[in-house]
Parts: C-alpha cells; structure tokens; sequence
C-alpha cells in the first residue's frame, strides 16, 4: 500500500535544491562541519600540516612532575595525528549534564593536553563558543592551545567552569599536583572531566616510539576521584573496566561537579 510514493530506505537524491541548501546552511553555521569526524580530520589535518614543525612553541621550563620523553613521544603523536576521536568518549557524556546542555553557550572550558585542534574542534561543535575554549599543552601550533603545564596553570583562580583532563594526567608522576591546580582554576560548582587508559594487569610496558613511558597507572576511577577527595559535591558520570574486559586496555572516564 502506498507502495508507489514511499521513500526508499537508505537512498537519498541529493537534488539540486538540496544541495543549495545545505551549502547555505554551511555558509552561515560553519562550525556545524566538526559534527562530521571526515571533515574534522581533513581540518585538522589541512591545519597543522601548514605550520613547519620546527616553528611549534614548546614549553621547556616544565614541572619535575611531567615523565620522561613526554614531549617528544606526544610530538611524534601530534604529527601522526593519533586518537584523534578519542575525546568524543567524554565529550558526549559531558555535554549530556543538563546543566552544561542548557549553558554551554556561556561556559568557558580548558581543556588540558589536546595535542591537535580536533578536541578543540569537537568541543565547539558541542555547542561551546570559540572564546570560551583555551588549551593548555606543552607543545603547540595553535591559537586556540597555550604552551604551559599542566602541574602549574598559567591562569588565574576560578578562572574557567569546566576543566577537560582527556588522557594527560598519565603523563605525570605527581598527578596531585595536577587535581590541585584543576581545583584551583576551576570555578565553585564547575566540572571537571578525566579519562585515561587502563592497561590490562601484568601488561609489561613496551618502548612507544622509541621510548619508554613511566607515567602513572589507574585501576579504577575511585582513584582517580581520589585525586579530587574533599572537593567532589557529585559525580554525574562514571565509566569503570566492564567485567568481560578486564584482560583489554580500556578506558576510564569520570565527570565529578566540584564544591
């Protein structure tokens, strides 16, 4: 029944007005092209292969806190532009608090360690405004990512609403420091949101690039939240090692709304 107009599943004619269309659209909401992970990519890619990466601004006066080979393993990351989607894992949860949801536009957010652009460019087709986002790393080639440390923030106290940790607190022998600073540039009632791997127990540690990495391990995210102990009002969002894949390198994430 009704056979003869019924649309096709799967098939979509791209017509000529429809087209127009979402070329107009484009014109006028550009940022809306991040939602797309190809095109995402291919503008971060376009971006940082622009810059000649003897130029890229590296922080050198860094925290006896941050591993070894640090830099040079995440350059090398940087330039192959590795996990490049994997900060949409927290990105989603993140802006599916309510809260943000209904602020975003308003909200000033640091993200900490981005390496590229691409968790810059998630976080603006999140709905957060270009002025409200600022990185943090210790190597950089953009505008929107300042060269510093991240055991030492070169901001002001109650400075942003949330604070984006997105596998960087690894990369640190002395991850109080970190959760320490994260507290102090983080505004009363904002958020802060960590991920990291989990390797599986009795992995033995293989040379990455050439280098050994010694950073610091985590089990559970109750250890993580342990780094933020007395300053948690609630924890909205928590992603623990499934029972099934205890033997795998997982993900732990967490998003805790501090006092």
């Amino acid at each position: 029944m009704g056979g003869k107009n019924k649309v096709t599943r799967g098939k979509f004619d791209m017509t000529n007005e429809l087209v127009a269309a979402i070329n107009q659209h484009i014109v006028e909401h550009p940022l809306d092209l991040f939602h797309i992970p190809t095109i995402r990519r291919m503008i971060t890619g376009v971006r940082a292969k622009s810059v000649d990466p003897e130029s890229f601004e590296i922080f050198e006066n860094y925290d006896s806190g941050v591993i070894e080979h640090t830099v040079e393993y995440n350059r090398d990351q940087l330039l192959e532009f590795a996990a490049l989607e994997r900060p949409r894992l927290l990105i989603n949860p993140l802006t599916s608090i309510h809260y943000i949801n209904e602020n975003i536009d308003e909200l000033k957010i640091l993200c900490v360690g981005p390496r590229t652009e691409s968790e810059i460019f998630m976080l603006l087709a999140a709905g957060f405004k270009p002025d409200n986002v600022h990185g943090l790393d210790l190597i950089s080639y953009s505008d929107y990512v300042d060269v510093g440390d991240m055991h030492d923030m070169p901001y002001e106290d109650d400075s942003f609403d949330i604070v984006f940790l997105g596998w960087v607190i690894g990369y640190s022998k002395e991850c109080q420091k970190i959760a320490d600073e994260t507290i102090r540039v983080t505004k009363p009632g904002g958020y802060v949101a960590v991920g990291v791997e989990r390797e599986p127990p009795m992995k033995v540690s293989e040379p990455l690039h050439g280098v050994t990495l010694d950073g610091t391990d985590f089990e559970t995210t109750n250890e993580i939240l342990a780094l933020f102990d007395g300053h948690v009002h609630s924890v909205p969002f928590r992603h623990d090692v499934h029972r099934k894949m205890q033997d795998k390198m997982c993900h732990l994430m967490v998003i805790a709304e501090l006092n």
